[in-house]
């Protein structure tokens, strides 16, 4: 017979996750983007099998600035989460998700069409981070040092995104055009 042994991984602190039929290995990083203008205020990384709802508060506490309302996807749905933004006077803009045997009410699909037209500019840094940063891979190891490359990155950005609002700079198929304003 074939005798087959696990290794453990050279990084302790990365695990798998399955998301659908794809698994994953690595870490998984919170973003916190200012919706008015998409700049990167927080980042929090963990590692990727642990749940998003675990990980909501210390992700917006990241941010470390005073929010309104914060708008997150369906996987920081949960009671625990909308009670400590109540706790804390924010507003919650968090999806709402279906559960088993209770489908979601003609008041929860509207709220999440309402909440997903605000969404689109953290997707949009999203987008950006892994095609312009190479967000969508860990190069270190251990959660420190991923955080620590998530953060640089996410300055990254936010310094792009400073100059090209200072230089009015537009890119057109990889190249880039200065605009005359």
């Amino acid at each position: 017979g074939v005798r087959c042994e696990e290794k453990e991984s050279v990084d302790p602190d990365a695990t798998w996750l399955k998301k659908g039929k794809k698994s994953h290995f690595g870490y998984r990083s919170y973003v916190v983007v200012d919706e008015g203008d998409g700049y990167v205020r927080g980042v929090h990384t963990a590692p990727a099998n642990e749940s998003e709802m675990k990980h909501f508060t210390k992700a917006v506490e990241a941010a470390h600035i005073p929010a309104k309302r914060v708008y997150a996807d369906k996987g920081s749905a949960s009671k625990a989460n909308r009670d400590w933004l109540r706790s804390k006077k924010i507003k919650s803009a968090i999806m709402h998700r279906a559960v088993k045997n209770k489908p979601l009410t003609e008041r929860q699909k509207l709220a999440n069409r309402l909440i997903s037209k605000k969404r689109y500019i953290v997707e949009q840094c999203f987008g950006t981070g892994k095609r312009l940063f190479g967000m969508g891979r860990a190069r270190y190891m251990t959660t420190v040092k991923v955080g620590a490359q998530m953060i640089l990155k996410s300055i990254c950005m936010n310094l792009t995104k400073a100059a090209n609002k200072i230089f009015n700079v537009c890119s057109t198929r990889g190249a880039v055009r200065l605009m005359k304003g």
